[in-house]
């Protein structure tokens, strides 16, 4: 789920691309071990914490400045530096077991619920929302289908899960619109998981905010796929 990175020109660090890039660099044991981590920060999302992680590890290894370059241009800007420090921050905080709140208000788009992560997070543990009977995915060696990689290159399944009937089901998010493109994406992902887990088939559940008119045409007799758009709403309780 790139699309909100490609739409904002990476305003944050982009994550799956630095998994990527990390593969590519031989890096891509360590590039999973932060993909797969849970750790908890007190402070933060474990997102930001994945990402100060990544930072370090490019760092440590002199690769920061040519991902930035290749990757991430807005990293050179002001407010990308201070992000930079930002993530960094908060995983040395974190290793040094002392999170403290952050002086700086996160800007509205920080800690909006439209985020890839946020929309991720909430779906992997409400997959009823979807479907009745999804659960999700858990491999031989305990790997859960939350970004789970399914070839050498790193590529990833946003939420990988299985339906009341054991079938594996692909959910491909986007947090703003879904376009034709996706499927092409999806159909790779649907094989990948075929010829690992051996079966014959797997079915495609994509959500994104809006489906365009063009993804729909493009799905239209395609099969085991299924389209949604998701919608946001708060509940308010009162504190006292």
């Amino acid at each position: 789920m790139d699309e909100i990175e490609e739409v904002e020109g990476y305003r944050r660090f982009p994550l799956r691309v630095a998994y990527d890039f990390l593969s590519q660099k031989g890096l891509g044991k360590e590039a999973n071990e932060i993909a797969q981590s849970k750790d908890k920060p007190k402070v933060s999302t474990i997102y930001n914490l994945k990402r100060g992680k990544a930072i370090t590890l490019l760092e440590k290894h002199g690769l920061l400045l040519e991902f930035i370059d290749r990757h991430w241009p807005h990293g050179r800007t002001e407010e990308g530096k201070r992000l930079v420090e930002k993530y960094k921050r908060i995983y040395e905080s974190f290793l040094n077991s002392d999170m403290k709140e952050e002086e700086e208000e996160e800007s509205f788009e920080e800690t909006s619920f439209a985020y890839e992560e946020d929309l991720r997070d909430y779906l992997s543990n409400n997959l009823s929302v979807i479907e009745t009977g999804l659960k999700l995915f858990k491999d031989k060696d305990g790997t859960e289908g939350i970004e789970y990689a399914i070839d050498a290159n790193n590529k990833r399944v946003d939420i990988l899960a299985t339906d009341k009937n054991n079938v594996p089901v692909i959910i491909e998010l986007k947090v703003s619109r879904g376009y034709e493109k996706v499927i092409g994406q999806c159909l790779y992902y649907k094989n990948r998981v075929k010829q690992l887990l051996n079966l014959k088939r797997v079915r495609i559940i994509i959500i994104a905010r809006e489906i365009t008119p063009q993804l729909k045409a493009a799905t239209e007799d395609l099969p085991d796929v299924e389209l949604f758009e998701y919608k946001l709403s708060v509940k308010l309780e009162r504190a006292r």
